[in-house]
């Protein structure tokens, strides 16, 4: 029942709030995500940093974090809707094809970090592969820009290629899906915290600068004050909407003192962007 990823899933049909296991070939609506051990934060973290992105406009998978008592203990889980499916008014469950872009650039999955081998993807060959596959490329390379800026500026070094995915509507449209599995993983200790596609050839964030940005904008055959200025936007726009992102997910989760270890880090990324680029 496990899906691939380094986090226990289990996919699941939801209907009038209950929850299916699927048999056979019937489809699932929703992949409940739960925590992985000594990293209890993962399922929070990931909550809120959709939260955040989603309050820059980026367009995310819609989830919820849900706790269970077991044995007297609280357990944190994702529960988050599948973005490769459509509810019909009968309420049939259509499945809509989709595939990462590791399937779509014929890289095995050992490929989804970037390194120096030719078996490795890089966002370049991300970029490049959208640009010529999507039916709305315009819009969806800048919302792959604002991908890997987030990233950057939210501390997730675990944007790799099996995360970015291309789907395919009814309609014949090919757009770059939902963003999902967004987690500040520079907030947890003892994980790598070198961005798993890098910035022409930089992947250690606090080494990353404005002519990293520049290089990458012309590998991308775009204008190097385009891409600069739309880091320096992203990252105002991150500062503007972390503390209110704060407030309404403690008004409704409570506390989340680990929350501190995720503000501090995305506070240190946008004071790297406005230092460099001053």
């Amino acid at each position: 029942m496990s899906l691939a990823g380094a986090q226990d899933k289990c996919p699941v049909l939801i209907r009038d709030e209950r929850y299916f296991l699927p048999q056979g070939e019937s489809p699932s609506t929703h992949i409940l995500k739960f925590a992985v051990p000594d990293y209890g934060n993962v399922p929070l973290y990931e909550a809120f940093l959709t939260l955040l992105a989603q309050n820059i406009d980026l367009n995310v998978v819609p989830l919820e974090l849900k706790v269970v008592e077991i044995e007297g203990a609280a357990h944190e889980y994702l529960v988050i809707q599948r973005y490769d499916r459509k509810v019909q008014d009968e309420g049939r469950v259509q499945r809509l094809h989709q595939e990462d872009f590791c399937q779509a650039l014929g890289i095995g999955r050992q490929g989804k970090y970037e390194d120096e081998t030719a078996t490795s993807a890089n966002f370049a060959d991300c970029y490049r592969l959208l640009r010529e596959i999507s039916t709305e490329p315009v819009n969806d390379l800048t919302r792959l820009l604002r991908w890997q800026i987030f990233n950057y500026l939210a501390g997730n070094a675990d944007g790799h290629a099996k995360n970015l995915s291309l789907l395919y509507r009814p309609t014949g449209e090919v757009r770059l899906a939902p963003f999902y599995d967004l987690v500040c993983t520079q907030a947890i200790a003892h994980l790598d915290a070198n961005l798993a596609l890098s910035i022409a050839g930089e992947r250690r964030p606090g080494h990353i600068r404005g002519k990293h940005w520049e290089q990458l904008a012309r590998e991308l055959k775009v204008r190097p004050n385009y891409l600069i200025g739309l880091l320096e936007e992203n990252a105002e726009m991150i500062r503007e909407a972390l503390p209110r992102s704060l407030r309404s997910f403690r008004d409704r989760y409570g506390a989340c003192p680990a929350l501190q270890r995720v503000e501090q880090v995305v506070h240190r990324q946008c004071r790297l962007v406005q230092q460099e680029l001053r």
